[in-house]
């Protein structure tokens, strides 16, 4: 469960830091469109994986 809560606390410090990079209009303005789609793509792979895991600590936590 702790693995598991690091992890997530990770994932959750990098998908807030895309997201903030995407809420920056100087950034999406100015970086090409390739960029701007691989940052909403791993903004959204990051968002499932948060999701698989809170998915697993609620398993864990109903044992």
């Amino acid at each position: 469960m702790a693995r598991l809560g690091k992890s997530y606390d990770k994932l959750k410090g990098q998908a807030e830091g895309i997201s903030r990079k995407l809420g920056n209009e100087g950034f999406v303005s100015k970086a090409p469109v390739e960029v701007v789609d691989a940052e909403k793509a791993k903004l959204a792979e990051l968002e499932g994986q948060l999701t698989a895991m809170t998915a697993q600590m609620e398993e864990l936590k109903a044992l």
